[in-house]
């Protein structure tokens, strides 16, 4: 239970002193810290120190302003060496990749963002951008469709209560009523496949990964190409590839589906 009495409030300042840099503005002053957490300048100033003096800041811009610092990935890292289901989908994803020659990922929901958890580049894959820890907007990428689809609409309606769905490319939803259509879909089919949905000439393969209440607490995907994949494979061999693996690991975590069918293998 909850009880103000207990709380630290040296401590509480300095995680919502953490929790105010996001992917939007990685670089912060002081002023700008001090405005934002209603705290006297000399206070932030002495947090800003401490946490810099532990690795969790450092100072970019000629000291002008601060960032995260290196400990606060370790203490990510940490968090995602915890969870069943990184070590589950490891060996499945590796597999998949291997399988099918293209990159595979795992990934999570952070509020608004997909949080990518793990990531397997096929040989000879396209380089992108996508490393453990990139964010997406969670409405503008397939794991995110997948993520999403197991909200209630009111869940939905807290989650982007005041914010607006930036476009990425013509297949990215704009509204909250379109971007619930298609979830409404997605959650019929059980699985999402895009192209062009986030960047143009890219298409993906997303499926959930289900805990033992039946819930959706990840997803897998299978991304490449455009020109690499014609529509009889992404809707074919490939889909199925997909969901057969998120269907597996999610049995590991103890989800026990109504039906598991054949496993499909991908030459």
């Amino acid at each position: 239970m909850n009880d103000d009495r207990y709380m630290v409030p040296a401590l509480e300042r300095g995680l919502r002193l953490l929790k105010s840099f996001s992917r939007e503005r990685p670089d912060i002053g002081l002023a700008d810290l001090a405005r934002e957490l209603n705290l006297p300048r000399t206070t932030v100033f002495r947090m800003a120190r401490t946490l810099e003096a532990i690795g969790f800041l450092r100072r970019v811009n000629n000291g002008k302003t601060y960032r995260l610092g290196a400990a606060v990935l370790g203490l990510g890292f940490e968090y995602l060496a915890g969870m069943d289901v990184t070590e589950v989908a490891r060996e499945h994803l590796e597999a998949l990749s291997r399988a099918t020659g293209f990159s595979t990922h795992l990934g999570m929901r952070d509020g608004t963002d997909l949080v990518y958890i793990s990531r397997y580049a096929a040989v000879g894959a396209v380089i992108s951008n996508i490393r453990v820890g990139t964010r997406l907007p969670v409405h503008a990428s397939s794991m995110g469709r997948i993520l999403l689809s197991d909200l209630a609409p009111d869940e939905l309606d807290r989650l982007f209560l005041g914010r607006s769905l930036q476009k990425y490319t013509e297949q990215t939803p704009t509204s909250l009523p379109v971007l619930k259509a298609m979830l409404a879909r997605d959650r019929q089919r059980g699985y999402v496949i895009s192209r062009a949905f986030y960047v143009k000439g890219v298409c993906g393969i997303a499926a959930p990964v289900r805990d033992a209440a039946g819930r959706v607490v990840a997803a897998i995907n299978l991304i490449a190409p455009d020109s690499r994949i014609d529509a009889g494979q992404l809707e074919g061999p490939l889909k199925e590839a997909v969901v057969d693996s998120a269907r597996i690991i999610s049995t590991w975590l103890g989800y026990r589906p109504r039906t598991l069918g054949p496993r499909i293998i991908v030459a």
